[in-house]
This record gives structure tokens, sequence and C-alpha cells, in this order.
């Protein structure tokens, strides 16, 4: 995440903890439920660092989960929007893609 130009003396606080974090759900989400290969991509804005991860299954919605306290899965979409800024999905003509944006 440094390479996009960090100022100097500037640093991101626990941003690329949560980066890894969401990361890691969103794409264990799409390698659980999505149609391989799941792609993961990292952007930055000017703003921003764009999260965006990718897989092929266009039959199904990314949904929160109706989960309960012993339930050991069902929490990665809540657990993307309570750390980040923004979270949302689209579709490509190949790909649903999920996005979670944080501050940079």
């Amino acid at each position: 995440m440094t390479r996009y130009g960090l100022t100097q003396g500037e640093e991101l606080d626990e941003v690329p903890g949560l980066v890894v974090l969401v990361a890691t759900e969103l794409a264990s989400n799409a390698l659980r439920h999505g149609i391989p290969p799941t792609i993961v991509t990292l952007l930055a804005t000017d703003d921003c660092f764009m999260l965006d991860v990718a897989d092929h299954d266009l039959t199904t919605v990314p949904e929160l989960a109706d989960t309960h306290p012993l339930d050991s899965g069902g929490r990665g979409l809540l657990l993307s929007q309570s750390v980040s800024l923004a979270v949302g999905w689209y579709a490509t003509e190949d790909t649903k893609n999920i996005w979670a944006s944080f501050p940079r």
C-alpha cells in the first residue's frame, strides 16, 4: 500500500490491517460461495483505497446473512461494513464484484 505515494512521514495507522482483514473475508466468501477464479485487486484514488474482490458466479447476489451468536461464519459482509468507509457490489458481463473503500 505504501507504493501509492505516501508523503514522507505520512502513516496509514490501522488501514493496512483492516484492508487485509476485509480482503481475507471477501476472498474467503468468493472462494466458498463463488465460481473460480477469484480476483482480488487493490486500487487507490487521491483520498481512498479501493479493494475489489471478484468471482464468476453471476447467479447470486451478495447479502448479509442471518447469523446466530454461536455460528462460525456468515459475518464477512457485516465485518467489512463495520471497518471500511463503504461496501458495495456490481456485476460485469463475466464477474460479480464486491468492493470496500478505506481512507488513504
